[in-house]
């Protein structure tokens, strides 16, 4: 134990003393340029930012788009490599609140290490870290580029669906046990931006296990299942019993891409259209 905090120790000596000789030489503005992003939707950013060539590290699960695939991974929700993380030597850590354990974040920052907190629980959010990673990484244009198009993009979506007639629905994110969105989750932003009504209204749980009991009884229009990272959580065969589920007896049970769906990323506009196609298609039927 002593070991690897004494080696950890030395590798952040090291790392300051490095960039404490750049900041004596030099007074331009911070620019990172070594960076590990410890969340799959902060290296999409980067990526759309156009600094994913200087991401050195990710986590767990970051796969889009393929060249993030090829960069090293130090860690994810159960724990950081700290050894790892240090040896490579990063001037930014872009970590992820409530994404990654509590104590490797406060330990990186004890350490003396640059870290940024991805804080994202809304829509809005996702512009917001747009702005502050590009303030960051020197590419604030590119960062004001990309919000516009997001903001126009989603308030087109929003526009275009705000008419239409609503359609309540069921998010089935988990099977086992049961598990959906309450109406204060980030997700259900998106399906109430194409018009749908989630019949788990509840604000104060955003991810509340629920019972089939409750679910028979609000009848539910549409039943959407996403993907977790490429598999598929089921199909409309384990609802086939239960054909009193308008969805159900209807066929609307509808697959997502849930990397999509559930990522803070600009590909959630991609995610927000596929349910919107959706929908109508449930209205185009009715």
């Amino acid at each position: 134990m002593f070991r690897v905090l004494n080696l950890l120790l030395l590798l952040v000596l090291a790392f300051q003393a490095s960039l404490s000789h750049s900041d004596e030489t030099s007074h331009a503005p911070f620019v990172a340029k070594r960076i590990v992003a410890l969340s799959p939707h902060s290296v999409e950013l980067l990526f759309s930012l156009g600094a994913g060539s200087r991401i050195v590290a990710t986590t767990s699960y970051a796969d889009f788009p393929d060249e993030a695939k090829r960069i090293p991974q130090v860690g994810g929700y159960n724990g950081i490599q700290l050894e790892s993380v240090l040896a490579l030597k990063p001037d930014l850590i872009v970590a992820w609140e409530g994404g990654n354990p509590a104590g490797d974040i406060d330990r990186l920052e004890r350490l003396g290490l640059k870290v940024y907190r991805s804080e994202t629980k809304r829509m809005a959010d996702i512009e917001t870290e747009i702005i502050e990673l590009g303030a960051l990484t020197g590419l604030n244009a590119k960062a004001a580029e990309l919000v516009a198009t997001f903001k126009q993009d989603w308030q087109g979506i929003q526009k275009e669906n705000h008419h239409k007639a609503p359609i309540s629905f069921f998010y089935q994110l988990w099977n086992e046990p049961l598990r959906t969105i309450g109406a204060g989750s980030w997700i259900n932003e998106i399906l109430t931006s194409c018009g749908g009504v989630n019949i788990f209204d509840d604000t104060s749980l955003d991810y509340p296990q629920v019972s089939l009991e409750v679910i028979l009884k609000a009848k539910p229009k549409v039943i959407i299942v996403p993907s977790h990272h490429g598999a598929e959580l089921g199909d409309a065969q384990q609802w086939a019993t239960w054909r009193e589920i308008p969805a159900v007896r209807n066929q609307h049970i509808f697959s997502v891409n849930g990397d999509v769906m559930h990522r803070f990323s600009l590909r959630v506009i991609d995610g927000m259209k596929s349910v919107c196609s959706a929908l109508d298609q449930v209205r185009a039927r009715s």
